[in-house]
């Protein structure tokens, strides 16, 4: 059996701002993990908008908790991420997590047109990375495609990764879409399907007043595959 490891960009895709609405509006999730058939664990994830120093933020938390243990092999996974957007983009992110025994931390922020960040991992390392503001189109938490506008449609941009601290060139195209029933609500969600160099998958979406609800995603990357399905949703 492959070693089971969830990619954590799972954790920034699951929820992410769309156009800005009125303040106040508040989402929270709660989705399961699969891997291999099997639940091995969950993700809680807030995001609220409200005005702070007369500008509408968007303010983003989220927990995850994944045990997958296997026949021949282990896994486990703790961590916490938090970010906040404004109209033109994420301002700040940080995601703090504890990969079988391992600590890693990524903190980054925007500041006079340049996103820097600084990912520390294993053993110590620690390095910093800088992005020019027109080195990039979006960033993960920016959820770009929302802003493709029916079926077959296919956009590609160039994505600030924040997991892997790079920018990579990622297509998406909505490909259909299905009517679903999540929590007893039978309502319509887009299917998108993205992939760049080092990940694809397909995610079904539909927006909302706050930013985009997902009713399931399934993926794949260099280090395994993975399935999140909702689990509970309080609008």
């Amino acid at each position: 059996m492959r070693p089971f490891r969830l990619p954590l960009l799972i954790l920034i895709l699951l929820q992410a701002p769309s156009a800005f609405a009125v303040s106040g509006f508040s989402n929270e999730s709660q989705l399961a993990v699969y891997s291999h058939g099997f639940k091995v664990g969950e993700i809680s994830s807030r995001y609220i908008r409200r005005e702070e120093a007369g500008e509408e933020l968007l303010l983003y938390t989220s927990h995850t908790r994944i045990n997958a243990g296997f026949l021949v092999t282990s896994y486990t996974l703790e961590g916490d991420e938090e970010a906040r957007i404004g109209p033109e983009g994420t301002r700040s992110y940080r995601k703090e997590w504890r990969e079988n025994g391992e600590r890693h931390l990524v903190d980054g922020v925007f500041d006079a047109g340049v996103f820097r960040c600084v990912s520390s991992g294993a053993g110590g390392t620690r390095r910093t990375f800088t992005f020019p503001r027109e080195s990039y189109d979006f960033t993960t938490m920016d959820c770009p495609e929302l802003r493709i506008r029916g079926e077959g449609e296919l956009l590609t941009v160039r994505l600030l990764d924040l997991e892997t601290c790079e920018v990579v060139t990622r297509s998406y195209r909505w490909v259909r879409t299905e009517r679903l029933t999540v929590n007893g609500a039978t309502e319509l969600f887009r299917v998108v399907e993205f992939h760049d160099k080092n990940k694809g998958g397909t995610r079904w979406i539909a927006p909302d007043k706050v930013g985009v609800r997902i009713a399931r995603q399934d993926g794949t990357s260099r280090k395994g595959g993975y399935s999140v399905r909702a689990m509970d949703h309080v609008r």
